[in-house]
C-alpha cells in the first residue's frame, strides 16, 4: 500500500498502545515499517519543535539544541514540522499483513462511525475501507 508522509504519521498515531502479546509484536513491526529512514528525514527536512523551560523560547531543530538566550538544553515541545512540498514526493510502499490490515480498517471505521474522520485521516479510510470493499466486489 502506498502511503504519504502524513498518512504514515496519522496511522502510527491511531495504532493502540496496549493489547495482547502477539498483537503488540505486530504493531511494533508495523510502526517500524511506517517509520522514516535517515534519507527521508533529510529529504523532507523533518524538524522537532523544542522549548526552553527556563525562558520559554521555541526553536525548530532536528537534534536537542541549547537555548541561544540562556544556554540550557531545550525539551521536546511535542510537534514535528517538515517541508510539505518536499513531502509530497515521498511515498512509501508499505506491506501490511492481513491481521494489521484488519486492525487498521477497524480503527478508521471507528473514526468514521464516531464522526471523527478529518481531512488528514480520510485518505486512510479510502485506502483501508473503500478500496478493500471495492476489491471484494471483484
Amino acid at each position: 500500500m502506498k502511503l504519504t508522509v502524513i498518512e504514515r504519521l496519522k496511522l502510527q498515531n491511531l495504532l493502540p498502545e496496549a493489547g495482547n502479546f502477539v498483537t503488540l509484536k505486530l504493531i511494533r513491526k508495523l510502526r517500524e515499517t511506517l517509520s522514516f529512514s535517515e534519507q527521508e528525514i533529510a529529504a523532507i527536512e523533518f524538524k522537532n519543535e523544542w522549548k526552553c523551560e527556563e525562558c520559554k523560547t521555541m526553536k525548530l531543530n532536528l537534534q536537542n539544541p541549547k537555548c541561544e538566550k540562556c544556554g540550557k538544553y531545550m525539551t521536546p515541545a511535542g510537534r514535528v514540522n517538515w517541508d510539505e512540498v518536499k513531502a509530497l514526493k515521498v511515498i512509501k510502499d508499505v506491506h501490511i499483513g492481513k491481521s494489521m490490515q484488519a486492525l487498521c480498517q477497524a480503527l478508521v471505521k471507528k473514526l468514521s462511525d464516531e464522526e471523527a474522520l478529518t481531512e488528514q485521516t480520510m485518505s486512510l479510510y479510502e485506502k483501508f475501507v473503500v478500496e478493500d470493499e471495492e476489491s471484494e466486489k471483484c
